[in-house]
């Protein structure tokens, strides 16, 4: 986590997180520089929690800088969507199976868009992000419920951000 805290990018991890979900894995990759972007490392990062490995239960975190298309469509007669109101803004769920109590198969939110990202496009929505990205959230196991807590709990890993990171939008609905 601490290597997290020295990218320039933002990196959201959640303050709660549900009882014997530990850290899995972290993982940071570079995108290569297209031909008309600055030679320079554009970092992106994964970040992986569970509980007892026998339950199966996941959270996680991944970020993406382009190319993104959506993460949150299911083709399944046993599949429900809801909005829920995070502080990165509204954030549109689909989860398996249907209805709102229990432990789902899977949970996916749509990717939405940091400050940084917000602050690149609106200078030029045709630009490549440079420091912008965009983060979908994940889980399996676990209730909508238990995901909108950890939701609602994310904050970027690094002091004096949150200010920064805040006023996200959707990106992806």
């Amino acid at each position: 986590m601490d290597d997290l805290k020295k990218l320039e990018i933002i990196c959201f991890v959640p303050s709660y997180l549900p009882k014997g979900f530990r850290l899995q894995r972290v993982d940071i990759t570079y995108d290569e520089p297209g031909p008309d972007e600055p030679k320079r490392p554009f970092p992106l990062y994964s970040i992986v929690y569970s509980n007892d490995p026998r339950s199966g239960a996941t959270f996680s975190i991944e970020s993406a800088r382009e190319g993104i298309g959506d993460r949150n469509i299911m083709v399944e007669e046993n599949t429900e969507e809801t909005e829920i109101q995070t502080p990165l803004g509204p954030m549109y769920l689909i989860y398996r199976p249907k209805g709102k109590n229990g432990r789902k198969d899977e949970i996916k939110a749509n990717w939405v868009s940091d400050a940084n990202m917000n602050a690149e496009t609106s200078k030029n929505s045709e630009s490549h992000p440079i420091l912008g990205r965009y983060h979908g959230f994940s889980a399996t196991g676990i209730s909508v419920a238990e995901f909108s807590k950890m939701v609602q709990s994310l904050h970027p890993i690094r002091d004096g951000e949150s200010r920064h990171a805040r006023g996200s939008t959707n990106c992806c609905t």
